[in-house]
């Protein structure tokens, strides 16, 4: 694996823990939970996808 996609996936890991812990408080105060849900649900696919392809 060449060091950029070392970098992308260190970062996307880092980033990973952080979307699952987020709590329901949490998502009170940023939007509707509603809203924030799928945002999460979005991030959570988009950093699956980006480790995937950085595994490559």
């Amino acid at each position: 694996m060449s060091d950029s996609n070392n970098t992308l996936k260190t970062e996307l890991e880092t980033i990973k823990p952080g979307l699952f812990l987020m709590s329901a408080i949490d998502r009170v105060r940023a939007l509707s939970t509603h809203e924030t849900d799928d945002l999460i649900e979005a991030m959570r696919k988009n950093v699956e996808t980006a480790i995937k392809l950085a595994e490559k």
